[in-house]
């Protein structure tokens, strides 16, 4: 018998298929268990509207759909009020002050959300222009104009109101401005080459002030997400290629792994910049997301995993959507759909796919005998037994035919789910590639593998 390791992530070299191994809709908590993500309870559907952003200020939670700025009233129902019109399609960007909210679409329209739910569009103020992003720090508001050519910032307390001499040019290097996030009360601009660092001094007319040798560099292409004291972002180092990038400091080291980049190598710049990135704890895990168009993938402590959720019966990205924690859970805004994640196997009544992908390599490339797998894997609380099932290679790229196992009944907690037949699984030269997979409503969580060679 030989307990096998499980692997750390969604991993492994584009031309060297024996390197490559598979987590989806799980992660390696790196203390020897593989937990399964939640899913996602359905709470309501907004009849035809679309999910354009979320967001949490002053003890309510706030959704934008279509065109519409509702109030969740009733967390269980998903029932909400109507606050007003968020004109366009694009999503929205938000930053919460001590008076005011501000919204702004990117690219269009900008509104200021009083304590009262008073909604007030201010684009056609004095010295408002079309922006993308926004920000917010010491009761000013940060605007990160659609031309990238300078920064604008509001009066203090006064978040509708920016002065003719309220903006500056944050970037050193010749490149367009496309991001701002606060961090420890520094304000960091991002750019298409390079994230700059400034400190509000309080002065007049430009409070912000460049902290001199604080220069990332690297750029901003979308994707800013503040997570376990740092903030990722999906960017490039300048004229390099593509990746995700966590701040340490003064510089952003790349934190995305081959696999990752070979995905995101797939995409045009433009639909990089799309992405939404997100973050939940669950069970005292703390998950980064990043879903694209055609892909979506989750980050814990270093390791990567795939997520989806499946719809029609196609795997397709992750249908959480806009995430926002509110009074202790999470919940999601994703097309039609309301939600909040819940200890479920589904996505809004959708199946999710459970992989888990690994292999063993034998030194010198020795011949040996499968005679049975056995994975320790949660069993006895689900109302339906559910399958599981296991694919083999020899090579990790053609896969054999799937090999069901059926799993307990309730109350079955001990029971070993094992695939053992006379005559064993196979021969082998030196590799053998596994792959154990569910689309069933079943707890997927793992605590070990353990296989019997010879």
């Amino acid at each position: 018998m030989a307990r096998l390791e499980f692997p750390a992530g969604f991993e492994g070299s584009e031309n060297l298929p024996r390197t490559k191994r598979t987590v989806q809709n799980m992660w390696n908590n790196l203390e020897g268990r593989m937990i399964a993500r939640p899913g996602i309870q359905l709470i309501s559907t907004t009849a035809g509207g679309v999910a354009r952003g979320s967001f949490e200020w002053n003890g309510s939670l706030y959704v934008v759909v279509s065109q519409e700025l509702r109030k969740i009233t009733n967390l269980e129902t998903g029932a909400s009020s109507l606050i007003g019109t968020i004109a366009g399609t694009e999503p929205i960007e938000s930053a919460g002050g001590f008076n005011d909210a501000v919204i702004i679409v990117k690219g269009g329209a900008s509104y200021t959300l009083s304590k009262t739910d008073t909604l007030t569009d201010t684009s056609g103020e004095d010295n408002f222009e079309p922006f993308i992003d926004v920000a917010h720090l010491n009761d000013r508001f940060i605007y990160v104009p659609s031309s990238g050519l300078t920064v604008k910032f509001s009066d203090v307390g006064a978040a509708g109101t920016i002065g003719g001499l309220s903006f500056f040019n944050p970037q050193v290097l010749p490149d367009i401005s496309n991001g701002v996030f606060t961090f420890r009360n520094d304000l960091y601009i991002c750019g298409t080459d390079s994230i700059e660092i400034f400190r509000d001094t309080g002065a007049s007319p430009n409070p912000f002030v460049r902290l001199e040798g604080g220069g990332i560099q690297n750029g901003l292409i979308g994707g800013i997400l503040e997570y376990n004291n740092t903030f990722l972002f999906l960017g490039r180092e300048k004229g390099q290629d593509f990746g995700i990038y966590g701040l340490n400091g003064g510089e952003a080291p790349k934190v995305s792994n081959e696999r990752i980049d070979l995905i995101l190598s797939t995409y045009t710049l433009l639909e990089l910049s799309e992405v939404i990135p997100g973050r939940f704890k669950w069970r005292g895990y703390d998950i980064a997301t990043f879903t694209l168009r055609r892909d979506s993938f989750g980050f814990f402590r270093g390791n990567w995993f795939l997520l989806d959720t499946v719809i029609e019966g196609i795997s397709r990205p992750w249908s959480a959507g806009f995430i926002t924690q509110f009074q202790g859970e999470y919940f999601t805004a994703f097309s039609d759909r309301f939600g909040k994640f819940a200890n479920i196997n589904t996505d809004y009544g959708e199946p999710i796919t459970r992989r888990l992908g690994t292999a063993i390599e034998q030194p010198d490339t020795d011949y040996f005998r499968l005679q049975s797998i056995e994975l320790g894997i949660s069993q006895g609380f689900d109302v339906d037994q559910g399958t599981l099932a296991l694919f083999l290679s020899e090579d990790n790229v053609i896969f054999s035919e799937p090999i069901y196992q059926v799993l307990g009944e309730i109350g079955e907690y001990d029971k070993k789910l094992i695939w053992n037949y006379a005559g064993g699984l196979g021969n082998y030269r030196g590799f053998l590639a596994f792959e154990f997979y569910t689309r069933e409503d079943i707890v997927a969580s793992d605590d070990y593998i353990v296989l019997e060679i010879d």
